[in-house]
Order: structure tokens, then sequence, then C-alpha cells
């Protein structure tokens, strides 16, 4: 782990436990927005450019019934989008990590992750590259020195990255001398042809106009790593779930049918209707970034995206050595909920 991601594991734990002091003064906020004037119930949200949003795509499919989506704003990683939950400035994160979500959780701030939204299988995933010529090979020694782009901190490129390096025998003094930067991942390509980074962590969809900007290699995939699992989700917070029974079941059914929906179309089909949608709701200058970055599939495994206890446990023991969590103190049960999802 390096002395960045050290920095980054405190301040995500520091945000979460401010988030969770302030929780109660702050769950009134917004109440004023919360239904509209025919009734439908408001929900705040925020998204990740470059991809297609399963949240946005299950109302473009006409799966939230009772629903007005609010976007506040773009966010670059998950732990941000926890923080917005948890201060109650969303009612519904963005994707996040599990190893984050459960972080999070540990800390006392009170959310359940609510239906898996990207993961990685035998269509997707993610994967270390490198710029060619940078000295980078398999063997992750060669990394020891070396900047990689991520596109936050303390989250799943974090994991993979900390796993890769452990597993090839790196010692904890040599991990701190690999440096991760945060970058939004379409800044990724002009980054490493500019050599402010030697490598970066990224979804395969980004790999083809990475590489039409700058020659890489892939190093590793991260199914190399851990194998095919799902990363992460969409998170509620406790307070919200008990109070909208109705919304809450419609959010994650919708979510979960946006999952497999994917799965199941082409993807020139969903871009189709999700390109439809951003344009209709005012984000076309979204669609090009979209088109160009996003592969055709979620990398969910589970039918609708249920959660399943591997999905964080996986990710306990790094947790653990890290220092961020005591694994004998949270169950995988404590992380997450399957109540809402009409596939468990």
């Amino acid at each position: 782990m390096s002395t960045t991601t050290t920095a980054s594991a405190r301040r995500l734990l520091a945000g979460s436990a401010a988030a969770a002091a302030l929780l109660g003064g702050l769950t009134a906020c917004g109440a004023a927005d919360a239904t509209t004037a025919d009734g439908k119930t408001v929900v705040r949200y925020q998204s990740a450019p470059g991809s297609v949003d399963p949240l946005q795509l299950a109302d473009a499919l006409g799966k939230l019934p009772g629903i007005q989506l609010k976007k506040v704003g773009d966010v670059q990683g998950g732990p941000e989008s926890l923080r917005a939950l948890a201060s109650n400035q969303v009612d519904i994160s963005a994707s996040a990590f599990y190893g984050a979500i459960a972080q999070t959780v540990a800390t006392g701030v009170p959310i359940k992750a609510v239906v898996s939204s990207y993961g990685t299988n035998a269509k997707t995933g993610a994967a270390i590259v490198a710029k060619k010529g940078s000295g980078l090979t398999k063997d992750p020694h060669s990394f020891i020195g070396k900047k990689v782009a991520v596109n936050t901190l303390g989250a799943n490129a974090e994991a993979v990255l900390d796993t890769w390096f452990a597993k090839g025998g790196l010692t904890q003094a040599q991990i701190k001398k690999v440096t991760l930067v945060p970058l939004p991942p379409l800044n990724t390509a002009q980054a490493l042809k500019n050599g402010q980074v030697d490598a970066a962590y990224v979804g395969v969809g980004q790999l083809k106009p990475i590489g039409e900007a700058v020659p890489i290699d892939t190093i590793v995939k991260d199914s190399d790593v851990v194998g095919y699992y799902n990363g992460g989700g969409l998170s509620l917070r406790t307070d919200w779930i008990k109070k909208e029974k109705k919304a809450d079941k419609t959010l994650v059914a919708g979510v979960a049918y946006a999952i497999d929906y994917i799965e199941s179309h082409d993807r020139a089909d969903v871009l189709k209707i999700y390109d439809t949608w951003l344009t209709d709701n005012g984000y076309g200058d979204q669609v090009e970034a979209v088109d160009k970055n996003w592969n055709g599939s979620t990398g969910v495994s589970s039918k609708g995206g249920v959660i399943a206890d591997k999905d964080i446990s996986i990710w306990l023991d790094w947790l653990g050595t890290r220092g961020d969590v005591d694994p004998s103190k949270i169950k995988p049960s404590d992380v997450f909920t399957n109540e809402f999802n009409p596939n468990a």
C-alpha cells in the first residue's frame, strides 16, 4: 500500500465517520423535493460519465413508475458517492466498490448495498495497462517506483493492485514505492501519452480508445488476479429504506431489470435506447463518450444483480491487512440486503 493509498484510506474513514455524525441532522435536507405535484417520489442521484448508468437505463426502459430521477452531478468514484449518500446529498449511491461499502458500514454509517451494478465476467472486466516502452512487465516488481492511474483511491482498482502486488511477492515496503494517481477515466489516455503516469487500471471498454491515443501493453487482467466477481453496487441509507418501502422495491427492481437487459441484448440495442434518453433529458453531450468507451456489459454475473456473501467477504481480509476494518467485527450480511430484489 503506497503512502498515497494510506492517506486515501484515512480520508475515506474520516469522511465516513463525519457523515455518520452529521446524518441525524441532515436527514431532513431536500425534504421539500421528496415528492412531485403528481405524487412521484424524487430520487436524487449522481452518475459517472462515459458508461451506461443502470439507474438511468431503468428509467429509459420505463421500469421506474412513480419515480422521478433528479441528477445532482457526476461522480468520479465509489467512495465519493458513498460520502454523498451518507451526508444525504443523494438518495441512492452511484456504483461503488463492495470493499469501500464494507469499510463505510464498519465505521457506523447506516447504509446498505441493495443491488450489484458492475463486475467482471467473461464479457468484461478491467486491466492494468502500460505505455509501451515503460519497462513494465508481468512481474509486479517492475512497478516499484512507478506511477499508476486509477479512477479513485480506496476502491476496486486499489484492491486488485494491492492483491496482485502481494501475490507477486512484493513486500509492504516495496508496495509503498508504487504511487497511485487518481484520474478521471476519460483523462487516462492523455496522461499515459504525456508520461504523467506509467500505467493505468482501466475498464476493458477503454482499451480501444486508449490504444488509439497511445501504444499500450496489457499487463494483467483483474480476472487473472481474483477471478470473476461482482465488484460493487448501488446503496441506500437505512433511514430512507425504512421510509420509502415502495420506492425501494421500484428502484431495485428497475435496476435489476436494466442489468439483465444489458446482458441479454446487443450493445447497439442498449445504446439506441440509452443515447435517446440522454439526449431527451439534456445530457446529449455525454453520448459520444458513452458510445466510445462502453463495452456492452456490466460484468454482473448474478441474475438481476443479486448480492452474495462472497461479493463482500472477498475484500474483508484485504481491508483487514490495511487496518481499515476488523474482519471479525463485520459480516457480509451487515453490508447488503436483497430484500427488495425480485430475483433474490
